[in-house]
């Protein structure tokens, strides 16, 4: 009887081990597998439920007409932020953003 009960103590602990670590797991950040290095996501939009995704060169942070977007968002999406939503969103016209990607230094091109 006693080695029934050290065999389900024992199978405890590993079960609560692995949940444990897969807890951990989930809720470490990653990066998604369609990010290539040195790039970012970018959510760009007037309204957060018409968001357009954009993965960027992170060279384009560099860029001022991008920093003043950038700028002008973050009092817009402040909110979102400190309330654990941590996407980097720039609220502007994707037309207007499409253009001012293609109006950015060669050095800072974007894919």
């Amino acid at each position: 009887m006693m080695k029934k009960s050290k065999l389900i103590t024992k199978a405890w602990k590993q079960m609560s081990s692995r949940a444990a670590k897969h807890k951990a797991a989930a809720e470490e950040p990653h990066i998604p597998h369609d990010v290539p290095k040195g790039h970012l996501v970018v959510y760009v939009g007037k309204e957060e439920e018409s968001y357009k995704r954009f993965v960027i060169k992170i060279t384009l942070l560099h860029d001022p007409i991008i920093r003043a977007l950038l700028d002008q968002s973050k009092d817009d999406v402040y909110d979102d932020f400190t309330s654990g939503d941590s996407k980097l969103c720039i609220a502007c016209d994707e037309t207007i953003f499409l253009e001012v990607l293609q109006n950015a230094s060669p050095r800072n091109s974007w894919s």
